[in-house]
C-alpha cells in the first residue's frame, strides 16, 4: 500500500495494526510479518472495508485463529483480517421451541473461538458439536473448511452461513447451497472469488450438560493420546488420501521422528510436523516437501497439505 492508502484505511479501521509478526498469532509461533492486520468484534464496519479494498484493489484475507496457516520469512503485503467474539455473540434462537426436525438453532458469530462455542453449549444443555473438543481455531474457520474429527464434520450441523462477498454485500446462504468436501466448504461460483464469513447458525439438539461434557473429556483424552502437547504445530498437517491416513503413510515411509533444523515430523502423530523450539517457516517447508518426496516415491501417493501455506 501507499502512503495514501494506509492513512485511509487508518480512518476507515483506526486500530489498524502494521507490520504485525505471525510469530506471534499462529500456533506454529513462526512466521514473517503482515503489513497490516484488522482485528474487530464488529461487523458494521466490515462491509465499508472490504467495498473500499475492492475500489483499491488491495488483497485481502481472513486469519481466523491462526491454527492452521503457515507464513513464510519476509513481508506480506496485504490487510490480513482477524474477527473476534465471546460468548455473548452466541444466540439460541427459541429457548423450548426445536424445529421441525427435532433440532434447536443456534446463531453464533464467525469470530468466535470453538473452545468458548462447545463451553456454551454445554451450559445450555445442547449437543451436537462434542468432536470439536480440543480443536482450535475459530467458528469462521471451521465453517470455511468444514472442520471435522472422529467421524464428525462441521456440515453436519450447519444451516445456514452469512457472510459478505468481495464488495462487502450482506447475505445469508442455506446449507443446502453449499457442498461439503473434506477438509473444504465450496460456496456457490458467485461467491468463490471472495467471501467474508461473518456468522453461522447450527443445529443441535437436547441433552444433559454433565453427559456432554463428559463425551467432550473422552475425545480430548482421545486426543492427547494420539497427538504431541507442549511444542507449536498447526495440527494435521495433510489432508488424508482417499481411502487412506497421511499419518499412517508417513510412519509407513520411516519418517515419525524425522528432523530438518528444528522442525520435525512427531514421534506421537506422523501428520504432525511440530517445532521443536526456533523453527524457521523455511525449514517447515522443507520437512513439508521431503515428506511429500518421501512418500510419494514409497507409496505412489503425493500428499496436499492441509495447512494454508503464505509464501
Amino acid at each position: 500500500m501507499n502512503s495514501g492508502q494506509k492513512a485511509a484505511l487508518e480512518r476507515l479501521c483506526p486500530r489498524v495494526q502494521w507490520q504485525v509478526s505471525m510469530a506471534n498469532l499462529s500456533s506454529f509461533r513462526v512466521g514473517g510479518q503482515i503489513e497490516a492486520l484488522v482485528e474487530t468484534e464488529d461487523s458494521a464496519e466490515l462491509p465499508l472495508l472490504l467495498r473500499w479494498l475492492a475500489e483499491e484493489k488491495i488483497a485481502w484475507w481472513v486469519l481466523g485463529g491462526g491454527s492452521n496457516i503457515l507464513f513464510t520469512s519476509g513481508m506480506h503485503e496485504g490487510v490480513f483480517l482477524r474477527l473476534k467474539g465471546s460468548q455473548k455473540n452466541i444466540r439460541l434462537r427459541e429457548q423450548d421451541s426445536p424445529d421441525v426436525d427435532g433440532q434447536y438453532l443456534v446463531d453464533v458469530q464467525a469470530g468466535v473461538k470453538l473452545g468458548h462455542l462447545l463451553a456454551w453449549c454445554a451450559r445450555h444443555n445442547l449437543s451436537g458439536l462434542e468432536y470439536m473438543a480440543g480443536i482450535p481455531g475459530t467458528v469462521g474457520g471451521a465453517v470455511a473448511m468444514n472442520a471435522g474429527a472422529f467421524g464428525g464434520c462441521m456440515g453436519d450441523r450447519l444451516r445456514a452461513v452469512r457472510c459478505l462477498n468481495a464488495q462487502g454485500e450482506a447475505t445469508e446462504l442455506s446449507a443446502s447451497s453449499l457442498v461439503f468436501e473434506y477438509r473444504q466448504s465450496v460456496f456457490p461460483p458467485e461467491y468463490q472469488s471472495g467471501i467474508l464469513i461473518t456468522g453461522a447458525t447450527l443445529a443441535l439438539q437436547r441433552d444433559r450438560e454433565e453427559v456432554i461434557r463428559e463425551r467432550m473429556r473422552g475425545v480430548i483424552a482421545q486426543r492427547r493420546a494420539k497427538q504431541p502437547m507442549g511444542m507449536p504445530s498447526a495440527g494435521s498437517f495433510f489432508k488424508n488420501p482417499p481411502g487412506d491416513y497421511a499419518g499412517r503413510l508417513i510412519e509407513q515411509a520411516g519418517l515419525k521422528g524425522y528432523s530438518h533444523g528444528q522442525a520435525m515430523v512427531s514421534t506421537k502423530h506422523g501428520n504432525i510436523i511440530v517445532n521443536r523450539g526456533g523453527a524457521s517457516p523455511e525449514e517447515i517447508l522443507a520437512l513439508m516437501h521431503l515428506v511429500q518426496e518421501r512418500v510419494h516415491q514409497l507409496c505412489g501417493v503425493m500428499l496436499e497439505p492441509e495447512v494454508r501455506l503464505f509464501c
